[in-house]
């Protein structure tokens, strides 16, 4: 018998807040101890099928989440008729060699039963503690079988937690000189604010005083790309973010003698607030737009001159 408590193991591992389902998934099948089959050959074991996020894949990936935020981590059971079980959750802290306990195990339900249908959903939460550096953490999911199971892991999600302040050099540079925001849909104006990242509205002009050239952040929007371009040539440092679901997301650089454009083809708003890689991404363009130097460091494959 493995109390939840007890089982720790080491390896790499690393959620993501209420609200978003995970894309992570693991489906492993849990099955009486063979000991039962022994004690009794004529009565099948019952089984239970379960996928702990939102959908399936061969084995756990790893998800990136912000330190100190709950988890919210759907669960999806299949069970044969009869069968009753009970679910712990346990989540521990990775580090070489070395797994640590990160909170008491959750109990994330008991007698769950398939008398009125083989499918069952739940749902339950994980509270990832706040972490100062890039973390990794390795949730697991225990299934008992009362009266005679034991507890034994059905599922994994491996967490990469970060810092709720990856966008501090942002906050910082913006102090001294604000974003210049086109934003008709207001979504990137709601998470700047909430960031405490200063900008202004795209027809400012008083900004000469700070350091370093002044990035205009645009958000799609009616012939965005040709107005992109047009700000581009008159010495801009632009970002254009088209929110749109593509074949092939891509980030494109142009530059002219003066200007520079990056545009950013693929759905980061809605991810913005809650996705630290969405974060990462956001702060490295705007970084490259920042600076002439990021953006002819770049490899001249990734990038072309504008034809026009």
């Amino acid at each position: 018998m493995v109390e939840p408590a007890a089982h720790l193991r080491s390896g790499p591992g690393c959620c993501r807040r209420p609200a978003l389902a995970f894309v992570a998934a693991v489906i492993v099948l849990a099955a009486l101890p063979m000991q039962a089959l022994a004690e009794s050959s004529a009565v099948p074991a019952p089984t239970v099928l379960v996928e702990v996020g939102a959908r399936a894949i061969a084995a756990p990936r790893l998800e990136h989440v912000f330190g100190g935020r709950p988890v919210s981590v759907p669960l999806v059971l299949y069970g044969t008729p009869g069968m009753r079980v009970d679910l712990r959750a346990r989540l521990v802290q990775l580090a070489p060699g070395l797994a640590a306990p990160a909170g008491e195990p959750v109990d994330v339900a008991s007698g769950v039963d398939f008398s009125g249908g083989l499918r069952r959903e739940l749902s339950f939460d994980v509270m990832v503690p706040p972490v100062e550096r890039e973390s990794r953490f390795e949730l697991t999911v225990f299934l008992r079988a009362p009266p005679t199971g034991g507890w034994r892991p059905i599922g994994t999600l491996l967490l990469r937690a970060y810092p709720n302040d990856l966008l501090k050099p942002l906050k910082r540079w913006t102090e001294r000189q604000p974003l210049r925001l086109d934003d008709p849909s207001g979504k990137l104006e709601r998470v700047l604010a909430a960031q405490g990242i200063a900008f202004l509205d795209q027809s400012a002009r008083s900004l000469e005083k700070g350091d370093g050239p002044v990035v205009t952040v645009m958000v799609g929007g009616s012939d965005d790309l040709a107005r992109a371009k047009a700000r581009a040539r008159r010495g801009e440092a632009v970002v254009l973010l088209r929110e749109r679901i593509a074949a092939f997301p891509r980030i494109e650089r142009m530059r002219w003698t003066a200007g520079s454009l990056v545009v950013v083809e693929l759905p980061l708003l809605d991810r913005l607030a809650v996705d630290p890689q969405a974060q990462s991404l956001f702060l490295d363009v705007i970084r490259s737009a920042q600076s002439s130097e990021t953006i002819n460091e770049e490899d001249p494959r990734h990038e072309r001159q504008d034809p026009e």
